[in-house]
């Protein structure tokens, strides 16, 4: 993929960006600078992404609109989960910092663990175990499609959790917002190790 277009994909992200800014889509307002450094995160991590979820023995055909498209198994929709799945510990008052796991475990000196109580729990939780293998079978085969795969599918039963159980009321809410950031951590981690990165403020 070449810089003319990465920077095509910029410039349509900046767009987008910016009317939803205007027409208060944001989840909150952000300065331009701010506004122009996601748009470059974004617009970037969607060309290689893209790129990186094709089989590499076969042909593609090249699409902003497919690429930058919010829902289905793009960057744009998993960056929009993270930034989602990391203000939910904000929601509950529990952490205003980026260190959510830290200031989790600060409320349970005694110690607090990942407690799955409930079918989209358990799915969910059986998904996050299989990251190492999916890491390993990706470097070995250099299929990195597979690790894309698993990211899109990591984000589909987050969804399907999250929609199912009432984490901010729930009498086990603190296992629950550690199953959300373990969840959004290894989201970062596995877009880290294809080169893309993450934005924290939408």
């Amino acid at each position: 993929i070449n810089a003319e277009y990465m920077g095509e994909s910029v410039r349509r992200e900046q767009s987008k960006v910016e009317d939803a800014q205007k027409d208060g889509r944001t989840y909150e307002p952000l300065p331009d600078e701010l506004l122009k450094q996601n748009a470059k995160v974004i617009g970037y991590g969607a060309v290689r992404y893209f790129d990186l979820r094709q089989n590499r023995t076969s042909d593609y055909k090249f699409s902003y609109d497919e690429m930058l498209n919010l829902e289905g198994n793009t960057a744009v929709h998993l960056i929009y989960a993270y930034v989602r799945i990391r203000s939910i510990a904000r929601k509950a008052g529990v952490s205003k910092s980026d260190n959510v796991l830290q200031d989790l475990l600060a409320l349970h000196p005694e110690g607090l663990s990942i407690a799955l109580n409930c079918e989209s729990e358990w799915a969910l939780g059986i998904h996050l175990l299989r990251f190492p293998s999916v890491v390993e079978n990706v470097c070995e085969e250099l299929f990195p499609s597979r690790m894309t795969d698993f990211l899109y599918q990591l984000v589909t039963r987050f969804n399907d959790f999250y929609t199912k159980e009432k984490v901010l009321i729930a009498e086990d809410r603190d296992s629950k917002l550690l199953l959300c950031e373990v969840t959004a951590q290894f989201l970062k981690e596995g877009l880290h190790l294809m080169g893309i990165g993450v934005v924290e403020q939408l």
